[in-house]
């Protein structure tokens, strides 16, 4: 017999049960899946605000998605109180996943040993779905305005470029996304890189210098067709963003790079970008 969700029979928030309630897969758990599927991982709430009206129904559906082996689960350590769950892909999600894209399961990029990885790697994957979850929500608001194609960052992005100091034989091009998106105006394309305070200056110079020889030496333009690009740069405190724009300013960075925080990326496409060469807020779509 099912267990049910609520009263004495509740059904454990760590584990799954032997008979879990009854579903049907839907349209909206197949788009989840996917979602959950491009992102690596995400949080309940950022599921929550793409696809749920209200918290009840989000927690009854992820539950029956976890419990079916469609999701994986985990959770974030905390000081204290409850941490909120983390979805992964499972095995009967990446079956669908599969099924969706016509195509063998073995050539789906999943694997259960995946959904184990350390602390800071999954609060990093965290914050770049973070901003994808909110650009998807900010675009559907405009009328005028469509996210092309969204690619997360994995070694097929990756590329190199001849250190222009010579120092090194090359510097990595290794975004965390690469998306495009079109405007009346057109279409432009970005790099993200999510910083989360710990990258060194010394490798912020770095990406920044290969970014620019990337565009420059018109490899960029060779890869993807495309003649220009931005760099948006993600920082995680007003501090932080301020000594890396004047580090950027330093080095000669123009409006190729911009700087926001995480908690002003709710607002992605307003004027909450820092350019280095003028210290001026813009929209990254200006």
């Amino acid at each position: 017999m099912a267990k049910n969700i609520t009263g004495k029979n509740r059904i454990p928030r760590h584990k799954r049960v032997k008979n879990p309630p009854r579903m049907k897969l839907t349209a909206r758990d197949k788009v989840l899946i996917y979602q959950v599927y491009e992102n690596r991982f995400m949080s309940r709430r950022q599921l929550e605000k793409l696809l749920f009206p209200n918290t009840s129904a989000c927690n009854r559906r992820l539950m029956l998605l976890y419990q079916h082996r469609y999701l994986d689960r985990l959770y974030k350590p905390v000081d204290f109180g409850s941490s909120q769950a983390v979805y992964a892909l499972a095995k009967r999600g990446a079956d669908i996943v599969a099924q969706e894209f016509r195509t063998e399961r073995t050539r789906i990029r999943w694997s259960r040993r995946q959904n184990k990885v350390e602390f800071l790697f999954l609060e990093h994957t965290l914050a770049i779905s973070e901003f994808r979850v909110n650009l998807e929500l900010a675009i559907s608001k405009q009328s005028d305005v469509e996210l092309l194609f969204w690619k997360r960052g994995t070694k097929e992005l990756n590329d190199r470029v001849p250190d222009p100091e010579g120092k090194r034989k090359y510097l990595t091009v290794a975004p965390d996304a690469f998306f495009g998106v079109q405007t009346p105006d057109g279409r432009s394309f970005y790099f993200l890189e999510m910083d989360m305070g710990t990258m060194s200056l010394t490798r912020l110079k770095s990406k920044i210098y290969a970014y620019r020889q990337y565009w420059k030496i018109g490899k960029y333009t060779e890869r993807y067709g495309f003649k220009s690009f931005r760099v948006l740069t993600v920082t995680d405190s007003d501090k932080r963003m301020a000594n890396l724009l004047e580090m950027a300013r330093s080095w000669g960075v123009r409006s190729m790079v911009l700087f926001a925080t995480q908690k002003l990326t709710t607002s992605i496409l307003r004027d909450i970008w820092f350019n280095p060469q003028t210290l001026s807020s813009t929209s990254f779509l200006d």
